[in-house]
């Protein structure tokens, strides 16, 4: 009878521990760091990705059971490398589980990639802290790091050796006589300009065409309202642009040949496929000199400061928020506590939600695994979030309205624009020597 009910009891504390390791995903295993998994097929006889070796994989995701992306069958390997974790329980920590020819189901929360991967604002791009990407996967193969990349230099190599054939074929084929200059850009005069030609520094203002050498327009701005614009040297554009330009005048039309290397290199984008060559059939149709340029930028400032302090005072007073330090930081602790306050030194344990002063969502510590945690004085953060940290006692909980001078200042910072002012609710969770 009493081994009975012992045998009881491991049955149960058997199913309570399964339940609780499945949590939200019923039938799905949850690892220590948060990855739910579940296998379909597994040989643990086969060999296994090591860190830095690139996996070849069939591999789906979804959100909502909606299929996100399908990279499965394709005619073109997806490939991914074992690289240390960004943040606990993420794809990598998935990918050093499978053997070659395992196949599995994975889940990951969804905020932490968008926000830890690819930098940007899960509430931006529709998601919420409770999102999780299902990831379906199948690793086909593992190749070491200089196995991988001496596979893709082959392939460089080939793609390098058709795009200039197939140049060379235009070239012929069109007919083209005029000699290329020195970066293999072909200029051919449509229509003569009377004006100057622009310089570093000026804006240039132009209409253009865009076409693939097979003639497909990629596109265009000669039936649109709105030019295109940009300033000469600073690196916005296309290098063969930057070439072409300088030796146009006012006015004048050309048909520009640019080879892949002067144009988008290796790369896709959009509709333009890598180690693409490019037409172009230009017309410049303004010159804004440097001086105006500077002029024109200043003024944009100008107002654009104008605009965020103006913002932050309307803000401020709104919310009835008057406690402030010297330095400009205002803010209201909820409830106050006898709590210790952090030394310089020591670790501060936080959690927060930051937003823009209009309440669009900036970030939140749940993005990053519940709590965050910043040495206090070596300036990891920006100077108002550790001034606010330093002001609140363990177990409180505040309001911290700061302005962009003691945030990310007068210039963007990754998706943040110049100017910003931020509000961050911030709890003192612990304090860690």
């Amino acid at each position: 009878m009493k081994n009975r009910y012992s045998l009881i009891i491991l049955i149960c504390l058997s199913a309570m521990l399964t339940s609780c390791n499945q949590g939200k995903f019923p039938g799905y295993t949850k690892t220590a760091d948060g990855l739910y998994y579940k296998f379909h097929q597994q040989n643990n006889s086969a060999p296994k990705a090591q860190l830095t070796d690139f996996l070849k994989l069939d591999m789906a995701c979804y959100l909502h059971d909606s299929l996100y992306y399908d990279f499965r069958n394709q005619s073109n390997a997806l490939y991914s490398q074992l690289s240390e974790s960004m943040f606990a329980g993420d794809l990598q920590e998935a990918y050093a589980m499978l053997h070659v020819g395992d196949s599995a189901s994975f889940y990951v929360k969804a905020d932490s990639i968008a926000l830890l991967c690819y930098d940007q604002d899960p509430a931006a791009v529709g998601l919420t802290p409770d999102d999780y990407f299902r990831y379906e996967m199948k690793l086909l193969e593992v190749k070491t790091e200089e196995e991988f990349k001496a596979e893709i230099e082959q392939m460089k190599q080939r793609m390098m050796e058709t795009s200039h054939a197939e140049l060379a074929a235009y070239i012929q084929r069109e007919n083209i006589k005029v000699t290329p200059d020195e970066s293999g850009i072909y200029i051919v005069p449509m229509e003569k300009g009377r004006g100057r030609c622009p310089v570093q520094g000026e804006k240039v203002e132009l209409d253009f065409a865009a076409y693939l050498l097979n003639g497909k327009e990629v596109g265009s701005t000669f039936d649109m309202d709105r030019k295109f614009t940009f300033v000469l040297g600073e690196n916005m554009v296309i290098p063969g642009w930057e070439a072409v330009l300088p030796k146009m005048h006012l006015g004048e039309r050309v048909k520009a040949i640019i080879p892949f290397e002067m144009a988008y290199g290796e790369y896709q984008v959009g509709e333009v496929p890598s180690y693409s060559n490019m037409v172009y059939d230009i017309k410049l149709l303004k010159i804004t000199s440097q001086a105006e340029v500077l002029k024109q930028a200043e003024e944009e400032k100008k107002a654009l400061k104008a605009k965020s302090e103006q913002a932050f005072w309307d803000f401020v007073k709104d919310n009835k928020i008057i406690t402030v330090t010297q330095s400009g930081l205002f803010y209201a602790v909820a409830d106050t506590t006898a709590g210790a306050k952090v030394e310089l030194g020591q670790t501060a344990r936080i959690r927060f939600d930051a937003t823009y002063l209009d309440g669009t969502p900036l970030g939140s510590s749940e993005q990053l695994g519940g709590t965050y945690d910043v040495k206090y004085g070596d300036h990891s953060v920006f100077r108002g979030l550790e001034e606010a940290i330093g002001l609140l006692r363990v177990g409180e909980k505040g309001r911290f309205v700061i302005p962009y001078t003691l945030a990310y200042g007068e210039n963007p910072y990754g998706n943040i624009p110049a100017y910003s002012n931020l509000v961050f609710d911030l709890e003192l969770v612990d304090i860690i020597e």
